[in-house]
């Protein structure tokens, strides 16, 4: 495993998982995220297409397939590059009234050492972590 982050949300899963699910607005409260879209209706093998912001400040692209879709409680992607294999499985579970939201993050392969050096673990958890804060922000009391 390279990475994994939790979150506590303040909205059931279904509203999470429907907020978490909008890649098209991912970028109106997340800030790991400049654009962001899916093909629709997400099923596995549907394709995402992510520009993110590295924590160094650099916009990166990844064109992932989603590998799992369970909703309301889980749904994994996975982007792939020569000799490399990056799964992201993001799991939703009911906590109180709230849900709590776990992302992992794993590369595999060959070439995942290239690949964990200049996206370390930590680096990875500093922006998975703030994706999640996002989302319990923007999800939270108003």
């Amino acid at each position: 495993m390279d990475c994994r982050v939790t979150v506590l949300v303040a909205a059931p899963p279904g509203e999470t998982w429907r907020r978490w699910t909008d890649f098209a607005g991912w970028g109106r409260w997340n800030p790991s995220c400049v654009e962001a879209s899916a093909e629709e209706p997400l099923r596995e093998g549907s394709q995402l297409d992510l520009r993110l912001v590295h924590p160094r400040g650099r916009d990166f692209y990844t064109r992932p397939r989603i590998t799992a879709v369970e909703e309301p409680r889980r749904i994994a992607w996975r982007a792939r590059g020569p000799g490399l294999r990056a799964d992201t499985d993001v799991v939703l579970v009911p906590e109180g009234e709230g849900t709590r939201v776990t992302l992992t993050a794993t590369s595999s392969g060959p070439m995942a050492f290239a690949f964990r050096m200049t996206m370390r673990p930590k680096t990875q958890a500093r922006m998975y972590m703030s994706m999640l804060n996002g989302l319990a922000a923007d999800m939270g009391p108003r």
